[in-house]
């Protein structure tokens, strides 16, 4: 692998884990403990809690570039794999990353509501408020059907590179059609709520997987100065 490539793989390992990490506070700490069953008690914490929401818009704003390297940097690294494949692959996580750029204008549409002086009753902020987190998650949703098929196409890759074992690539390919099954299921309504969690509670870690294991490969693939053969 040229030198180039390895820096595109470096530069795509950091961006992940610098991805996981910023997601795993803004999703799974910021916005899980400001949304809440109830509109009144969401639009009371986001009022009570600006500055969390605030960091937690931030965190989605980083994600979202953090997307778009990655999208680029790993376009580089599996072009030797299969140019077109590469390209289609990057053009993929773009579009799932647009994507989630709209969910995250439905956010930033709540900032105006919490400077508003009226009182936190005001049915009327908290269901406008809750319509817009709604859609958030909605919309992302959608980029997560996307994004599964991203992460099938690097498992292709993968598979077929010469520099990333093929474990990591049947890895991506579970991962991948468990985002896409499991957020196809959320849109259509194909199961009960119950149900859905309890699918999303197995799929979890192997889908977090995925994308982390193929980072830190690609970071100690990029810093290691003696070549090996990782597939004969």
């Amino acid at each position: 692998m040229q030198n180039k490539e390895k820096k595109q793989g470096i530069i795509a390992g950091i961006s992940l884990l610098i991805m996981a990490i910023v997601a795993g506070f803004t999703f799974g700490y910021a916005h899980s403990n400001l949304v809440a069953d109830a509109p009144e008690i969401t639009l009371q914490n986001l009022i009570a809690n600006k500055s969390l929401f605030f960091a937690e818009l931030s965190g989605w704003s980083i994600v979202f570039i953090t997307d778009l390297i990655v999208a680029v940097a790993l376009f580089f690294f599996f072009s030797s794999a299969s140019k077109r494949i590469s390209m289609i692959t990057a053009i993929i996580r773009i579009a799932y990353t647009l994507i989630l750029g709209i969910a995250i204008i439905q956010l930033f549409k709540i900032i105006p509501i919490l400077s508003l002086n009226y009182p936190l009753s005001d049915k009327i902020n908290a269901t406008v408020t809750a319509f817009h987190i709604e859609q958030f998650e909605k919309l992302w949703s959608v980029g997560l059907i996307v994004f599964g098929f991203h992460l099938i196409g690097l498992g292709y890759l993968s598979v077929k590179s010469k520099s990333v074992p093929s474990l990591l690539g049947y890895l991506l390919y579970f991962g991948g059609i468990s985002y896409t099954f499991l957020n196809t299921s959320i849109q259509l309504s194909l199961f009960d709520t119950i149900v859905l969690n309890s699918i999303e509670n197995v799929l979890a870690l192997p889908m977090a997987l995925a994308e982390i294991l193929l980072a830190f490969w690609l970071i100690y693939f990029g810093f290691r100065k003696t070549p090996s053969k990782i597939k004969s």
